[in-house]
């Protein structure tokens, strides 16, 4: 029985002398400098340390983090207001306490400092002033961009309609800094009120409120066509009216065109219908009226304008490729089967949508030129030279095929030439010329460079920089979608192929095939195949000019 008191005795004072927090000494003597804190910037700082046993002399001290002026400090206890500007941090402070028989005890805690964070300012401005009313089918922009957060934290938005006659609120995008609303078609005025709420990243919120007034529409019928717009030509653009209404019933729609070049709208009894946007080069405007009318023959209109956007396709050539096909014959274009074909896209494509300056085949444009460079009627049917209205490029064109090297002009389809050129870009190999009255009635020689000299001396067609063309620029000129790659009807005097054995004509760009540079390309203008040449005397090719305005 003693013993089992002793062993009580024993493990009471064990259990007394250990704790979770604080220093002890020999004797049972101890410091505690209290647990550790939580605190945001510019909070107040208290720290009160307890020793055992009373009498011994206390001080703090602090070991890391942003320096305090106010250590060390000598006594038990201390408070202090942390400043505003700290940043996230963590200071350790350490107590020390001297007992009265000289001995040294020690105990630390920390004290996790968060940025101070404020409440942020919700702020809503109107496209309306206090004193507006909103008419049917007027746009409403309620603005909460302008709230802010006091310490910069990012905002999240929250959007909700506290009164109203409707729910003014539906479809929209509650959770953005702006709302867009489209006044309702009611019978009385009406009063709506909106409320803002925003909120920072420490969860912290604040709510603005703000009025609107919304007019009755006496008629009680609404014809809304939808926003003006910016359309892009030879895309397919929605006419959409599905928001006009009547409080009485549902409403039939027709729509007319005033204005602008004309369209053919797919159903223009549909509230809803589409079109192809026209070329825009001639009149860059539309306008459109919607009439909707009601169960009871009440009726209302409203007009639409649309500004055409110019598209890219009046600079960039197309192929003269209109039809597409499956693996064995022609099919309708646009076939989710056999998508994204040449024919598909391209001013080809839009070929019956174009204002052309000229003519041309397909989404080819033309003008004819007279021999000063001047344009000339359409219907004109002497011509001298082609400008491409696409590229902006003037092309020479020939005169008729001699009967014979005697008789034959100095553009005569029939002179063929082998290929020189002295410029830079020629890779180092100027060519060889044949010589002269060789395929061509020149007396000096018959290489390129001979008569692209001769043709500017000549000041054909009102220009003296005539040259070769390059690969992509005779290329343009290639209509992929005919047996005839040139069309007859504007490049009416051609080379029997029999002559050569083929239609190539010369490029101004040497060609890479083989090594060197002692090729050059050309293309076929009897089936508009590419291919090089060499650059000899016995090479011979077709010349077709080309200038710049």
């Amino acid at each position: 029985m003693t013993n089992t008191r002793w062993l009580l005795l024993i493990s009471l004072l064990l259990l007394m002398a250990c704790g979770d927090k604080g220093s002890e000494a020999d004797g049972l003597a101890s410091v505690n400098a209290g647990p550790d804190q939580k605190l945001h910037a510019g909070a107040v700082l208290t720290l009160a340390a307890r020793g055992d046993p009373a009498g011994g002399e206390f001080s703090w001290h602090q070991l890391s983090g942003p320096a305090l002026a106010d250590f060390p400090h000598a006594g038990a206890s201390i408070s202090l207001t942390l400043p505003e500007q700290i940043s996230q941090a963590r200071l350790v402070f350490e107590v020390r306490y001297r007992l009265p028989d000289g001995r040294l005890l020690t105990d630390r805690l920390q004290v996790e400092v968060i940025p101070r964070v404020s409440q942020p300012v919700a702020f809503i401005q109107s496209s309306l002033t206090s004193e507006q009313t909103a008419l049917t089918g007027q746009l409403v922009l309620l603005d909460g961009s302008e709230s802010f957060d006091p310490e910069g934290q990012s905002l999240s938005f929250f959007w909700q309609q506290l009164a109203g006659d409707i729910n003014w609120l539906d479809g929209q995008n509650l959770s953005g800094p702006q709302l867009q609303l489209k006044a309702p078609l009611l019978a009385a005025d009406s009063l709506f009120l909106f409320e803002l709420t925003v909120q920072n990243d420490a969860g912290l919120s604040d709510q603005a409120e703000i009025q609107v007034r919304v007019q009755g529409n006496a008629a009680g019928i609404f014809a809304d066509p939808g926003p003006e717009q910016r359309v892009i030509e030879f895309k397919r653009h929605w006419l959409d009216g599905s928001d006009s209404a009547s409080l009485r019933s549902a409403v039939s729609c027709l729509w007319t065109q005033i204005a602008g070049n004309t369209v053919v709208l797919t159903d223009a009894t549909d509230c809803r219908t589409d079109f192809i946007v026209p070329d825009s080069r001639l009149k860059p405007g539309l306008v459109f009226q919607l009439q909707v009318q009601d169960s009871s023959g009440a009726s209302a209109t409203a007009p639409l304008r649309l500004m055409v956007h110019p598209s890219a396709l009046h600079y960039q050539p197309d192929t003269g490729q209109r039809q597409c096909y499956d693996q064995l014959a022609a099919i309708p274009c646009n076939n989710q089967a056999y998508p994204r074909q040449d024919a598909d896209f391209g001013r080809d494509a839009i070929a019956p949508f174009l204002n052309k300056i000229g003519v041309g085949r397909a989404g080819f444009d033309f003008s004819k030129l007279d021999a000063f460079g001047d344009e000339l009627p359409r219907d004109a049917t002497e011509f001298v030279c082609l400008r491409d209205n696409v590229t902006g490029l003037i092309w020479e064109l020939k005169e008729p095929v001699a009967a014979s090297l005697a008789s034959a002009s100095l553009r005569s389809a029939s002179n063929y030439y082998s290929w020189t050129s002295s410029a830079d870009g020629n890779g180092g190999n100027a060519g060889q010329a044949a010589a002269a009255q060789d395929g061509c009635p020149s007396n000096s020689d018959c290489g390129t460079a001979t008569y692209v000299a001769a043709v500017n001396t000549s000041l054909y067609c009102g220009g003296a920089n005539w040259r070769l063309p390059t690969v992509t620029e005779l290329n343009s000129l290639v209509d992929f979608g005919e047996a005839e790659v040139l069309d007859p009807a504007l490049f009416q005097h051609e080379p029997d192929s029999a002559v050569l054995g083929h239609r190539y004509y010369w490029t101004r760009q040497s060609s890479a095939e083989g090594g060197g540079a002692h090729a050059v390309w050309v293309i076929s203008m009897g089936d508009g195949n590419d291919n090089s040449l060499p650059k000899r005397a016995d090479s011979r090719a077709y010349v077709r000019l080309v200038r710049s305005p």
